[in-house]
């Protein structure tokens, strides 16, 4: 063996030399090659970003940090402006001041009845809107706020309905009844005319008495017809639920509901009987209300003893139902069943915000790019925006839903039927927003504090949620391809802001949402889910609906969404002029002769309310624009904002069919702002048809003035939905929103969204030669990654299951 180390010695160098050489010729020919691959690539004109290449980083939770500093501060604030909510502070102070007010007396949440006086809602009163706009402006130091307050006086002879001003808040000393001046609304009401209430309609209240006398004449033919009564009951859900109906009648000021018992089981509407019982429901003592009528399986009685004689005698056809075993497979529930898609799990697609939120909120003052605006839940009508700016000068001060109603069809009771939203108190049935689903899990979820007629005020959670989303689609784009037209491609996605609330009104669920772009246009789009209202099929049902399940009939019905949208252009005086197009016929500019048909513009300024009374017309299309004859752009075009308005729906019903419904005859009704026209609609509305405590005629039938004017736009848009049985077990949303679109109009000398850092644009790198490649110019500082944040529902809801579901069971009706 050691003979052999001078051998290796002999041999080592020129080796290591010989390796070292070809390493040499190895990294001479990589050299080359890449070098001809860059020529190549250059001359097929590669992409080339302009982005600084960044040293790897370890990805951070998306969202972690936020380059603009936005401020997301959801706490209740301690100096409430003008448009904010009562706040907790106020309720409290209200009702214990309403209790102790010698001219209102209202009883104690433990000792109310129907012949006590009670508190059925609180509402913030809004300021004079000249009183508001000189604090915006600067003006005013302060506004005072003050509560509007519905009392049931049970307690007066004979029982009416107040409606009372009460402040300042938040230590209120002072309430006034409301004058009809005030609030364009009857004041005092008679007290068939209320609202529903629990104190009313709940089986252990106002409806008890009446139940147990229901169950005690026909209860022997309720457990023949359907084993079950409303009251003799082994276990809560094993009782019969009920969904209840107003009589719509024009010249009735009875209290008539027709009760129409379903199964308690998920979900009742889809679980009718096929029976309604008709109540006389007068006054404040219970046991003095009573039946007039029972129908049956389309058989008509005159009296509860009819009916039980006609069933004795066998001269009816009866009626024989099971009620359904509650399983995860029954067509009713939303349990998934089916063959799973896709085969294995796979999660959504979702949002992501790589760089935090966009945009702030405090005080329910949102902050978005260009818009910033304030935002409430009102608890008669639901969700609404105010001081509404883009670039910093107010488009609208107030754009707010103003009533929803349901217009049913049918040869059932319950079908003949007119539901309007308000009477339901919309703001009350605002419940949580799921995130994940409803909202996306970025999405910033909005507290609500609300008066509670049962005690003290809780807070509902969720009511609002607020998130930025990316459409799925450009914004804007244009592709240039030849170099003969310059060559380059430019676009922005469609990134937009909504703020979300969602209401749930007995089986239907309603998506309000207002959506911000960014160019200056704002979106107003309500969508229809939930579960329909189903009937009890009978062969009489078919020229109303279709056969959607064994014993379900699916009836036509009208959807109705009424806006009160208050356009401030450049100021409060403003014009409605719209754009006819028209078609004419001149000579051809090749002067053959030849004659040329084409399309005009016939500018037609609206210079009365009743000239601004809009009905859509097919054969006579036009543009509805709102502008400021005194505010030009850099062209000389008046300023100004087009309304468009997306899923019109005539009414075909006379107007004498519902005459607290005459908002609904038109698309579009342009009035001169009045601080007492809240809005077109009542939370009487179910019930004041013979004479309307609110008449929306009375707002345009004066006929006043609009030409440089500070006016009020009330649009109506709506469906038919003609139910089929893929409605079951929910509609679906896809097809089911409507709404409208404020568009700037002349407003600004080029597109708003051209100051966005989203666009894209991809161009040559060199101009002049097209083969030294490409540059992608992205305007946001990093393509770095991000890793999503995990999902916090079931977090949440260990810890607070009640901001979803009832915890505490309370009986109620539908």
């Amino acid at each position: 063996m050691v003979a052999a180390r001078p051998f290796c010695k002999l041999w080592f160098w020129p080796l290591l030399s010989f390796i070292m050489c070809l390493f040499s010729i190895g990294l001479a020919i990589a050299l080359i090659v890449v070098t001809a691959q860059r020529d190549s690539l250059q001359g097929k004109a590669a992409m080339v970003t302009t982005e600084p290449v960044s040293v790897a980083k370890k990805p951070t939770v998306c969202g972690e940090n936020n380059t603009n500093n936005n401020v997301l501060d959801l706490t209740e604030s301690p100096r409430p402006g003008p448009f904010h909510d009562l706040t907790s502070a106020e309720i409290k102070n209200l009702r214990e001041f309403l209790e102790t007010f010698t001219e209102t007396t209202a009883a104690r949440p433990d000792q109310e009845m129907l012949n006590s006086s009670y508190i059925f809602m609180m509402d913030l009163m809004l300021p004079r809107k000249k009183e508001v706009l000189d604090y915006l402006n600067g003006v005013k130091d302060d506004v005072i706020r003050s509560a509007r307050v519905i009392l049931f006086r049970g307690d007066k002879a004979p029982p009416v309905v107040e409606e009372w001003n009460c402040g300042p808040l938040p230590k209120v000393f002072s309430c006034k009844l409301l004058k009809e001046l005030e609030t364009k609304t009857r004041n005092t009401l008679d007290f068939s005319l209320r609202p529903f209430s629990m104190m009313e309609l709940s089986p252990d209240r106002g409806f008890k008495d009446l139940l147990m006398r229901l169950d005690t004449e026909i209860g022997t033919i309720l457990k023949e017809s359907y084993n079950a009564t409303f009251t003799d009951c082994d276990m809560p859900d094993s009782c019969l639920k009920y969904t209840v109906t107003p009589v719509i009648s024009n010249v009735s000021t009875s209290r008539e509901l027709w009760i129409t018992p379903t199964y308690n089981v998920p979900f009742h509407s889809l679980h009718p009987l096929g029976m309604s019982v008709l109540c006389q429901v007068n006054g404040v003592d219970p046991t003095q209300w009573n039946f007039s009528k029972i129908w049956y399986f389309d058989q008509i009685f005159n009296s509860l003893a009819d009916f039980q004689q006609a069933y004795i005698n066998n001269t009816l056809t009866k009626i024989k139902l099971t009620k359904p075993v509650h399983t995860h497979d029954s067509f009713s529930t939303l349990h998934r069943r089916g063959d799973p898609q896709p085969l294995n799990p796979q999660r959504a697609p979702t949002e992501v915000e790589p760089d935090g939120k966009r945009y702030s909120l405090k005080s329910r003052k949102v902050t978005y790019f260009n818009w910033d605006f304030h935002f409430r839940m009102s608890t008669l009508s639901g969700p609404a925006l105010y001081d509404v700016r883009f670039k910093g000068e107010r488009i609208a001060y107030e754009i707010a839903l103003s009533e929803m109603a349901v217009f049913y069809s049918g040869i059932s009771p319950w079908a003949q039927s007119n539901f309007v939203t308000s009477g339901s108190l919309v703001g009350l049935q605002q419940r949580s927003l799921v995130p994940g689903a409803d909202c996306p899990e970025t999405a910033t979820l909005i507290n609500q504090t609300v008066f509670n007629p049962d005690g003290d005020s809780p807070v509902t959670k969720y009511t609002f949620c607020i998130f930025e989303h990316n459409h799925g689609q450009p914004l804007r784009r244009h592709l240039s391809y030849p170099l003969t037209e310059g060559s380059f491609y430019d676009g922005m996605p469609d990134s937009a802001l909504i703020l979300r609330s969602a209401i749930t009104i007995a089986n239907y669920d309603y998506i309000i949402d207002f959506i911000f772009h960014q160019n200056g246009a704002l979106e107003t789009k309500a969508t229809i889910t939930g579960y329909l209202q189903a009937g009890y099929y009978i062969n009489a049902e078919k020229q109303y609906g279709f056969r959607i399940g064994e014993t379900l009939s699916g009836n036509l019905h009208q959807h109705l969404f009424h806006f009160k949208v208050d356009l401030d252009i450049n100021g409060t005086a403003n014009r409605y002029q719209t754009l006819d197009i028209e078609p004419e016929s001149s000579a051809h500019s090749d002067e053959s002769g030849h004659i040329f048909f084409q399309n005009q513009l016939v500018r037609t300024l609206k210079k009365s309310e009743l000239d601004a009374v809009h009905s859509f017309n097919f054969d006579q299309p036009k543009a509805h624009i709102v502008f400021n004859n005194f505010s030009r752009n850099s062209f000389k075009e008046n300023k100004g904002y087009r309304i468009y308005i997306e899923g019109m729906s005539k009414s075909l019903l006379s107007d004498d069919s519902d005459r607290s419904l005459p908002w609904a005859a038109h698309q579009m009704v342009v009035t001169k702002q009045k601080d007492s026209e809240i809005r077109g609609s009542s939370v009487y509305a179910m019930f004041d048809s013979a004479r309307a405590a609110t008449n929306f005629t009375t707002f345009y039938s004066d006929n006043e003035n609009i030409v440089d004017e500070d006016l009020v736009l009330w649009i109506t848009c709506g469906s038919y939905h003609i139910p089929s049985s893929e409605d079951l077990p929910t509609t679906a949303t896809v097809g089911a929103s409507m709404g409208f679109y404020l568009l700037p109009f002349n407003y600004h000398d080029e597109c708003p969204s051209m100051t966005s850092r989203d666009a894209i644009m991809v161009r040559h790198a060199d101009p002049s030669d097209a083969k030294r490649g490409i540059k992608v110019q992205r305007h946001n500082s990093t393509n770095r990654q991000c890793i999503t944040r995990t999902s916090r529902l079931e977090h949440d809801l260990d810890l607070h299951p009640e901001l979803l579901l009832e915890m505490n069971h309370k009986n109620s009706t539908s």
